[in-house]
């Protein structure tokens, strides 16, 4: 109903009863909507990729540049008008609160003269070194790496332009997610499936990390999904 024939997301006086149609509302909605779409069924995807060891992301790096590919096989599909296009952006600088931040992922959606941003933050837990070099090790400072990008991605909505932001882990390290962690720095950083309302301050002493996260949202770590010997979350805010 907001459309013309051509296609085209009308702007202008489009009413429903007593109530005025905000475009930019029904614009900024549409971008939300078909990133986070898009977003969802990469990730979805990926994951049963690296599940089925089709995929073998060995650092952050690897998964970056692969689930970077996926996002931009699939967005062709998601461009439904001759003006609509999307780009996946990696490696993205953006300043928060004057500090420099680099997203990994930033998925670019444009409509006509409008653009709206979706900022992704990735995480990769491996078990194992390259080429099975030992176990890794400094669980703990993932675990705070972890809440660090959520509180990035609180940020980042904030942003101008942004419409939604996604952390998304991958691990095949039990630690992370079966461990129940009672000492007192890994019970401050936590990332156990156990784990619910995780909100407010997180702080406590870590070595070579500022030691103290602010959330704003609440936060559920029972979102940690298995497939074979990996688990997988995704954390997304908005707006």
């Amino acid at each position: 109903v907001f459309e013309n024939s051509d296609g085209v997301i009308l702007p202008s006086e489009a009413t429903q009863g007593n109530m005025r149609v905000d475009f930019f509302y029904i614009l900024v909605r549409a971008h939300k909507m078909s990133a986070a779409e898009m977003t969802a069924l990469a990730w979805r995807l990926y994951t049963a990729k690296v599940a089925s060891g089709l995929l073998h992301p060995e650092n952050e790096k690897m998964m970056q540049l692969q689930l970077a590919q996926v996002l931009q096989t699939l967005a062709p599909l998601f461009e439904s008008k001759s003006a609509e296009s999307y780009k996946v952006l990696l490696e993205v600088p953006v300043s928060v609160n004057d500090r420099l931040k680099i997203i990994d992922l930033v998925i670019e959606h444009r409509i006509g003269e409008e653009t709206q941003s979706t900022a992704i933050e990735l995480k990769c837990f491996r078990l194992y070194g390259r080429a099975g070099n030992g176990k890794r090790g400094a669980q703990n400072l993932g675990m705070y790496d972890y809440w660090a990008d959520i509180e990035n991605i609180e940020n980042y909505i904030l942003m101008f332009g942004f419409v939604g932001a996604y952390q998304l882990t991958l691990t095949d390290d039990p630690y992370y997610v079966l461990t129940q962690h009672a000492g007192p720095q890994v019970a401050a950083f936590s990332t156990a499936k156990t784990r619910s309302n995780v909100t407010g301050v997180l702080s406590h002493p870590i070595a070579n990390r500022k030691g103290t996260i602010y959330l704003r949202g609440v936060y559920d770590m029972s979102l940690w999904q298995s497939n074979g010997s990996f688990h997988f979350i995704s954390q997304r805010v908005e707006p």
